[in-house]
């Protein structure tokens, strides 16, 4: 199995990542590690998180066909032979995404996380990538310094939106105008066509081209939004765009009254991965903001 190595210890200055003899990690292929055995360690370190993330192997699976995530490049992170973390890396031509990290509880506040980031950065950048990016919430102010300190840097703020019994009312009246389905990759089209700069990875047209039904697309005149399966209770808006690249607050705000006139007495949910910027259009349609937020970040690599 291919192994590489780092020796590290921590340095005491405030945004340097610097590190020399000391712990000894190494860090091995998902796919070389195991699925089943990798989910563990991922499940383990995201149990006392902000969001608790369950993982299996069925989920990284999907995760590689929807989000990207390249299993050989991903890493499960060994010290002393016992697991101890394990990062997802996600590709798409020269830009990786660092999609999610975690660390078993014993293991953190040892330098580990910092040297962990500092070594996919490195393969990165041999890989001949130009970028990385990530999301981070807001609130987890100690990740937020980490990624800081390695280099990266905030490109906007992201924000989730919720839409429940408790808000119907302000759809009370709105016509159920009758949605067009259509095809989750002609959705694709129209987010790539629409031209919104350095949207987050979850919201990109690659991502919205590889969902399969159940999930499903809708449109009404020029407006579009993509979502999980509208026969579940709780719904998830997956994407949403204007054809032509025109303004989204009013066709989008349209848009989703309809739906929800379509679809009653369902929960709606956008996660926070939604620009901020942009938030209009689900606060118009009567969507109120849920608490938690992210940092979508940015990490240049290489060539300029």
């Amino acid at each position: 199995m291919r192994r590489s190595w780092l020796q590290i210890s921590v340095s005491s200055r405030p945004g340097v990542c610097e590190f020399d003899a000391g712990v000894k990690l190494s860090f091995l292929s998902l796919a070389e590690y195991g699925l089943e055995r990798a989910a563990d360690v991922l499940t383990r370190g995201f149990a006392d998180y902000f969001v608790r993330i369950p993982f299996s192997a069925a989920a990284l699976l999907q995760l590689a066909r929807t989000d990207s995530v390249d299993l050989s490049e991903s890493r499960v992170v060994l010290r002393e032979g016992a697991a101890v973390g394990a990062a997802l890396i996600a590709r798409r031509g020269w830009t990786s995404r660092l999609a999610g990290m975690s660390l078993v509880p014993e293991a953190r506040r040892q330098g580990v996380g910092r040297a962990t980031i500092l070594h996919l950065l490195a393969e990165a950048e041999a890989r001949g990538e130009r970028a990385m990016v990530l999301e981070v919430i807001e609130q987890n102010a100690p990740a937020v310094a980490l990624y800081q300190a390695c280099g990266f840097r905030s490109v906007r703020r992201l924000v989730g939106f919720a839409h429940g019994r408790e808000t119907e009312q302000a759809v009370a009246g709105v016509a159920a105008e009758r949605l067009e389905e259509v095809d989750l990759r002609a959705m694709a089209a129209v987010v790539a066509a629409a031209g919104v700069p350095d949207l987050p990875w979850q919201l990109a047209a690659e991502t919205i081209a590889h969902l399969t039904p159940p999930s499903a697309a809708f449109r009404l005149a020029d407006a579009w939004v993509a979502v999980s399966d509208v026969a579940m209770a709780e719904v998830a808006i997956r994407g949403l765009a204007v054809a032509g690249g025109e303004p989204l607050a009013a066709p989008g705000t349209a848009l989703l009254r309809a739906l929800l006139a379509q679809y009653p007495g369902k929960r709606w949910q956008m996660k926070a991965i939604w620009p901020e910027e942009l938030g209009g259009v689900f606060a118009h349609a009567g969507f109120a903001r849920t608490e938690l937020s992210q940092w979508q970040m940015l990490r240049r690599l290489g060539k300029p």
